[in-house]
């Protein structure tokens, strides 16, 4: 009995589908955008790469704005300094409706990065 050999892209998928599901890990797990640098879509990449570090910025500055405020009422002693009174105080904070739209963006921007570094 002679195996018959089948071709090999019957076996693999095409270089470029191949390519593309990479580049849609690397948008994934590694961060938006560079999936299309990798392709060589240099400017698709950018507009990725540049909303997510904004909104990265954005998130950033909140969270430590708001860290700081806990900071100075702990040192206040208006917060006693135990995980309980500080997680109570950091769950009182008022999440503001600019970092709930930047956080949709972001997640926005992240899945159409996946999603067209498959096309």
């Amino acid at each position: 009995m002679d195996k018959q050999k089948q071709p090999a892209s019957q076996h693999n998928q095409p270089a470029s589908l191949s390519r593309a599901f990479k580049a849609s890990l690397m948008s994934a797990l590694v961060f938006p955008g560079s999936g299309q640098m990798w392709l060589g879509k240099k400017w698709q990449a950018m507009g990725f790469i540049t909303v997510a570090t904004i909104c990265l910025f954005v998130l950033v500055k909140y969270s430590i704005e708001q860290a700081q405020i806990v900071t100075d009422k702990i040192l206040a002693g208006d917060v006693a300094l135990t995980l309980d009174a500080i997680y109570a105080e950091i769950s009182q904070a008022p999440e503001s409706t600019l970092t709930s739209v930047v956080g949709w963006i972001f997640v926005i921007n992240w899945l159409a990065s996946i999603v067209l570094a498959l096309c």
